[in-house]
Formats: C-alpha cells, structure tokens, sequence
C-alpha cells in the first residue's frame, strides 16, 4: 500500500487511514483499500463528477445499514468510508464452484437484502421509470434501424412492466457477480448499488447477462428458464414477470453501451445483450414458463 498521502489529508485525518492503495479508477469514481490506524481495512470511494449519479446508491447503503450489503461506516460530500467487505468476487467463485453454487449464494443475499427496515426509504431512490429512460429515449429517436425491432420490443415490455408495478420497494438496481463479494467476516455482501426505488423483480434482472466471459451460457435457453424459475419464488413473482424484466434490462443495457461508445462489437456487452434478447423475447410466446 501507498502512504496515506495518495487520499486528500482531510479524508486520511477524518478516518484516520494510515496507507492506500488503489483498487480501482473508473470514469466514474476512484476507490482504495485503506489500512486505518486501529489496525482494520476500509475502503474509501470518491465520486467524479461524472459519477455523481451514484449518490443514490450511496444513500441506499446508509438506509440499508449492512443488510445483505457493505455498510457505510462514514460519508462526506462525494467521499464516503465503506465496511472491506473482501476480494473474492462471485464470478471467480463461480469459477471454482460452478453455476449452482454461486445462485445459491445470489438467492441467499436476496433474502437478506430484502430484509424490511424500520426507516423510511431515502427520498433520493431514482424510480425505476427514470432508470429506464435512456432505453425509451433511444427508441423516441428511431437513430439505430438495425436495432429497432428488439429495442422496440424491450421498450414496450418495459413500459408494461413499469405501468403495473408492485410491491414498490428500494432496490440495489445493478446485482451482478462482480458485485457480489465475500472475504470479510459477514461472508457475501453487494456492493456498488445505484439506488433505485421499484418492483423488486427488477434486482434480479442483471444477473441473466452476467457474469462477463460466459457468453454461451448466457444465450442458453435452459439457463434463462432456470433462473426465472429460481428468482420467481423469491421475489414472489410469476417466472415470465421476473424474465420480461430481464428482457426489458438487456434493452437498457444495449442503450447504456451505446452511450458509452460500444459500437455491438463482436466482444462487447451490447452484442451480448443483444444476443440474449434475441434468444429470449421468443420464450415469451411459448409455455414453457407456465410448467
């Protein structure tokens, strides 16, 4: 680790860091993992001004008060104190263990996530209306015709979807593998959350992209049909409620690579999730979710 002169002197003094060293550097933020004077490990996150849009997330973790998630120890401005919650992502134990084993552990964080809190929710919680809007104002301008046809489907299903929610409800908004992390001494935590205010079954739907590199699995029809069937009694919802929110997401998600330049390369996440819409919208129409 670096000297603690690698953080701002009025963070390393205010939580008293005694070395950093830099886990990540992102347009958004920057994040180190800090050694402290009392001998613990942190970790500080500081929001860029193009990451601002994370203050919500920041907001969810503070209402969340560790269930099912890092705690936020301290905050400040755009610069906040988070609990270690350790190394070892889901998608490198997925590796090791397989499939089975990290879903297991993804319905297991979801019961305690969804634990119910005596406070009221932040008012800050972005509704999930507003997260779709990239998504609607992508089909609006009509600027993509090679798309057209899946992104049109995926909005539609959104707008079905967020016309008829239920059971209203914080959400993380962006549950993945390499957001889910274990190694501390509360076993596996997520991280990172957006802070989104919705159906719950929207916080499962990120999971059918994921994780990255398991592209063949990801397009596979009985891996989509499993994990609806999985998350469907959980979040207590029917399977084609919980895969309709997963195709509604790989349209959104499209919509967010494109802003950021991925041009649907044949390695990049909009190609992925282009795939996967493709290879799901047709289990709508079959009965294989009502079995």
């Amino acid at each position: 680790m670096a000297p603690a002169s690698s953080l701002p002197a009025e963070l390393a003094e205010r939580w008293g860091i005694l070395s950093a060293e830099v886990i990540a550097d992102t347009r958004s933020s920057l994040v180190h993992r800090v050694l402290r004077r009392d001998g613990t490990y942190a970790i500080t996150k500081r929001l860029k001004p193009s990451g601002l849009h994370e203050l919500p997330g920041i907001d969810l973790l503070d209402w969340q008060q560790g269930q099912g998630m890092v705690r936020l120890l301290d905050r400040t401005e755009t610069a906040c104190l988070l609990e270690d919650a350790g190394k070892l992502t889901l998608k490198e134990h997925r590796l090791v263990h397989g499939e089975d084993v990290a879903n297991d552990v993804i319905v297991a964080l979801l019961g305690r996530m969804q634990s119910a809190s005596l406070l009221s929710p932040p008012t800050t919680l972005v509704p999930l209306r507003q997260h779709f809007r990239a998504l609607f104002d992508r089909v609006e301008r009509a600027d993509r015709p090679d798309l057209s046809d899946v992104l049109t489907v995926c909005a539609t299903i959104a707008e079905n979807l967020l016309s008829s929610q239920a059971d209203i409800r914080p959400l993380h908004g962006d549950l993945h593998h390499e957001n889910i992390v274990s190694g501390g001494s509360r076993g596996w935590l997520a991280i990172d959350p957006q802070g989104v205010v919705g159906d719950p079954a929207y916080d499962v739907a990120n999971i059918f992209g994921n994780p990255e590199g398991a592209f063949p699995e990801i397009i596979d029809r009985r891996r989509i049909l499993r994990l609806a069937s999985l998350f469907a009694p959980v979040i207590g919802c029917s399977k084609e409620k919980v895969l309709r929110y997963a195709i509604a997401h790989s349209g959104l998600s499209i919509c967010w690579s494109l802003e950021d330049g991925d041009r649907i390369s044949r390695q990049g996440n909009a190609m992925e999730r282009l795939a996967f819409a493709k290879a799901a919208i047709p289990l709508l129409s079959e009965r294989v979710l009502s079995s």
